[in-house]
């Protein structure tokens, strides 16, 4: 893209930003009020609100700098909220944006199929980081977000870090772990037992190496018990905005 379209291209999507956030009632305020302020998360949890999600207990995996977590606190005043987040560096950023009681609760793990250690990518970018290689497709639409360097990170599944807790129901559990999402499900066959909703960040392109698509993911929720209600918001990519993420809303089936 030659540098003045790249220039174009950036200011168009400031202004589409800037727009959105005056736009969407009650989120200049919070954007003044709050530590950490993300307009998708803002969004995500007002339309948990209207879909009748009301969790005593909110589960964040792959906290980073608490984008989610804060958001949930506002929304969700009487729930418990258990920030996940492995990066030690994003932890200390997530610690900072919390209320100190929410900071408490904060686990620095990764979160999969099993208990021990595993490589975790550190990307330029704290939000891309990932277990995973970057696949081909997130390369190509953000050339600037790389690997910086590869460390060790504790792994725990969902089962060994809260089978012992007695957590308030009903439980949401939000999963955003760049591409390792069924791995996270993989080692909760006993938790998803108590968790109402799931909110999860699903692809439509291949972002990273061995990530499961849409289509899988859905076929992997049903084998648990759970159903697609709906999107919560889109991710978009590229100069021609191509959706290329879902934050998509699971619901226990009755």
């Amino acid at each position: 893209m030659p540098p003045s379209q790249a220039k174009n291209f950036i200011v168009i999507s400031m202004l589409r930003s800037f727009y959105e956030l005056c736009s969407t009632p009650g989120a200049f305020k919070a954007i003044l009020t709050w530590k950490k302020f993300s307009i998708s998360a803002f969004k995500i949890v007002k339309r948990l609100t209207s879909a009748g999600v009301a969790p005593m207990s909110v589960i964040d995996v792959g906290a980073n700098a608490g984008q989610f977590s804060v958001a949930a606190s506002k929304e969700f005043r009487h729930a418990d909220i258990y920030p996940i987040e492995p990066d030690p560096r994003t932890a200390k950023k997530l610690r900072q944006n919390l209320e100190p009681k929410l900071a408490a609760n904060i686990i620095r793990k990764a979160v999969g199929e099993r208990d021990g250690s595993i490589t975790f990518n550190v990307n330029s970018d704290s939000q891309v980081s990932s277990i995973l290689p970057l696949g081909d497709d997130r390369q190509r639409a953000f050339p600037k977000s790389v690997v910086m360097q590869q460390i060790s990170v504790p792994l725990a599944t969902l089962d060994s870090l809260f089978g012992d807790i007695p957590l308030a129901k009903p439980i949401l559990l939000k999963i955003d772990v760049q591409g390792y999402e069924d791995q996270v499900i993989s080692g909760a066959a006993n938790f998803l037992a108590s968790v109402s909703w799931i909110v999860m960040e699903v692809s439509f392109a291949r972002l990273y190496e061995g990530e499961q698509d849409f289509m899988a993911i859905i076929k992997l929720m049903a084998s648990h018990g759970f159903r697609f209600v709906r999107p919560l918001n889109f991710h978009q990519a590229g100069k021609n905005s191509d959706i290329i993420e879902m934050d998509a809303l699971f619901e226990k089936a009755s």
